[in-house]
């Protein structure tokens, strides 16, 4: 390797760079590519810290366009050190999601999709949703992509195996009686003695853990001998029970078209390109069947390698905490060595059996990736056909709305309160007709004397826009008063295109119809915008995503309160004494109807205290929710 120190005379980093590189440890960790203003441009992990990091000065090195510009533009270096290259990568994924930076190559739709944990280990297993993958001894089963499909699942197994769903502990019976679920046979009622016993339940747990495995063999077999030993032992109604269960898997069973002759995890990855556009498609198998697909735009994928985009992928995808790894991983290219023991991070956190990353030329698998590779065309169709309407609908709203050019750039704010509790408002943002939610904003409003919308708009106008730009079309939801007020705190703030970018949107219902008006500064008459104009869905789905947006922040804030004692909320009264009221009253409405003698009395409080508890809990404001954002 030659040395950066030689070569760095025709290299354009600085004297920062150059020490830094002199000085970098051969240990695992993560390194910060930084500009001279201090943005991030590129966040990166590795084994050895030293030898990667120098590689990207070398003179000798052959850069593609994308690595040789990003190298151009260093002009610092920051090293995180870590134990082990698996914690680098979990370090390395976190930096990635916090920067977003320019010339790593990122995953537009970042989820985590939930999985179904069986806690195996425990006396009587029960079935829950998760969206956290623990080395705890439960068995995990997913992801699921389509959350409803899951729900279908978990309705199916819950319809069929009468498993518990509650919470109770269930250690050892404590209940006397059970509940509903119980009566309607949906639990074996573990949670009262007698009702079942250790083996029964586990013998309805191991049919959910085969169903939930994709061994239907195993299954039938199972639920049959079960019914033949029930009914000869003349336990018929048990016998019934189980004979309806084989029906229902049975029926199942027959509704999976889709399957394959593997038994272990395998996931299928493929990545189809057009221009700037990269799609990665991914199929899980488990079990042989088919249980979902995920589609994943990649960003910043300009003269990268197809090889360095699964890399890449694979290490943000796989790399997150929550993750499943699968057995086996088939890709469409077969990775250089180098890229996989890059990779070998993947069998060390798996922890049991290797990840085999293979690159199938025939057989099953190879049937898996012509699934998969018909299924990511056919997505990158989709996007390229949406973009492509998307490009018309912006060039149509710029001729309707009478702009200088197409709004690519759209945001819309929405305001959400019931009465002058807990007001919030919303911000979202639509690039390129799409929503950007890593752009989604949510606001605690501050403002706390009572409801005024226009001083709650310019609250979030003054936050949102003091220092940031704003956008091409910036939607408020509401007519000309609360334009108005936004456009005026916009230009107090030194916004002089406020006037050119600010509208606002409107329903106008009559007994015939209803229809949408914009608004526009200055204008006394609105627009009535035409009903089944592209530009008018445009419009409304921008609104109703951030109506959406804030009724979800708003309901989120206002479950949180009604479930926070009102007790706390007074001065004095910390967890123990509210608990020792409770037990003094047995409920907040009791206290509330007790006298100030009657709280000194039966709680042992102060006069003071006891006045104070009193006058607050008849107080209409006795709880104000806090204003910070």
């Amino acid at each position: 390797m030659s040395n950066p120190e030689n070569s760095s005379a025709n290299l354009p980093f600085s004297s920062l760079v150059e020490d830094r590189l002199r000085t970098l440890p051969e240990e695992p960790g993560v390194y910060l590519m930084k500009s001279e203003t201090g943005e991030v441009l590129y966040v990166g992990k590795s084994r050895s810290l030293k030898d990667r990091v120098r590689s990207y000065f070398q003179e000798t090195r052959v850069r593609s366009t994308r690595i040789a510009l990003l190298v151009s533009r260093v002009r610092d270096l920051e090293i995180i050190r870590t134990k082990t290259e698996l914690d680098a990568l979990i370090l390395e994924n976190t930096l990635i999601k916090r920067y977003r930076p320019r010339y790593n190559v990122l995953l537009r739709d970042d989820k985590t999709y939930p999985y179904l944990k069986f806690s195996w280990n425990d006396t009587y297993p029960r079935l829950t949703v998760t969206r956290r993958v623990r080395n705890d001894g439960s068995l995990y089963f997913g992801p699921y992509p389509n959350p409803s499909a899951m729900k279908d699942t978990l309705r199916l197994i819950r319809r069929t195996f009468p498993l518990a769903t509650c919470t109770i502990p269930l250690d050892k019976p404590t209940l006397e009686r059970p509940c509903v679920e119980y009566q309607i046979k949906r639990c074996l009622g573990p949670c009262v003695e007698g009702l079942t016993t250790e083996t029964e339940y586990r013998q309805v747990a191991m049919g959910v853990r085969l169903f939930l495995q994709g061994k239907s063999n195993d299954l039938l077999y199972l639920l049959e001998n079960e019914m033949k030993a029930r009914a000869k032992n003349l336990e018929f109604e048990k016998a019934a029970a189980v004979r309806d269960r084989y029906r229902n898997v049975l029926q199942v069973l027959e509704k999976h078209t889709v399957s394959f002759p593997f038994h272990h995890p395998i996931d299928g990855l493929y990545l189809a390109r057009s221009g700037t556009t990269a799609v990665m498609l991914v199929m899980h198998i488990r079990n042989g069947l088919l249980i979902g697909k995920e589609e994943v735009e990649l960003k910043n994928t300009e003269e990268a390698s197809d090889e360095e985009l699964l890399v890449a992928f694979l290490e943000q995808f796989y790399g997150k905490e929550s993750a499943f790894l699968p057995g086996e991983i088939l890709l469409p290219v077969s990775l250089p060595e180098e890229d996989l023991m890059t990779l070998s991070w993947m069998s060390e956190k798996k922890g049991e059996d290797p990840v085999r990353i293979i690159s199938p030329k025939r057989g099953d698998k190879k049937m898996i990736l012509d699934l998969v590779r018909e299924n990511a065309e056919e997505a990158l169709n989709a996007r390229e056909k949406r973009t492509l309407n998307s490009t018309e609908v912006l060039d149509e709203a710029r001729s309707l709305l009478k702009r200088d050019r197409p709004p690519r750039l759209l945001c819309c704010v929405d305001i959400s309160n019931t009465g002058d509790l807990l007001p919030v408002a919303s911000l979202v943002t639509f690039q390129d007709g799409k929503p950007e939610k890593s752009l989604y904003r949510k606001f605690r409003i501050r403002y706390e004397k009572g409801q005024d919308d226009f001083k709650m708009l310019s609250e979030v106008m003054e936050r949102q826009y003091r220092e940031n730009p704003l956008p091409d079309l910036l939607v408020i939801d509401g007519g000309p008063l609360q334009l108005d007020a936004c456009v005026r705190t916009l230009e107090e703030m030194g916004h002089d295109d406020a006037r050119r970018r600010v509208v606002s949107l409107a329903k106008e219902r009559t007994n015939k119809n209803k229809s949408e008006r914009i608004f526009f500064p200055g204008q006394d008459t609105p627009l009535i915008l035409p009903g089944h104009h592209p530009v008018t869905h445009l419009l409304v789905r921008l609104r109703d995503e951030a109506h959406r947006f804030a009724i979800k922040y708003h309901r989120t804030l206002r479950e949180e309160y009604l479930t926070h004692s009102r007790l706390l909320h007074i001065p004095g009264v910390g967890p123990a004494r509210e608990k020792k009221l409770l037990q003094s009253f047995g409920s907040v409405k009791n206290l509330m109807e007790a006298t100030i003698e009657e709280i000194v009395k039966n709680a042992g409080l102060s006069v003071a205290l006891a006045t104070s508890i009193y006058h607050s809990l008849r107080d209409k404001q006795d709880a104000p929710p806090g204003s910070s954002s």
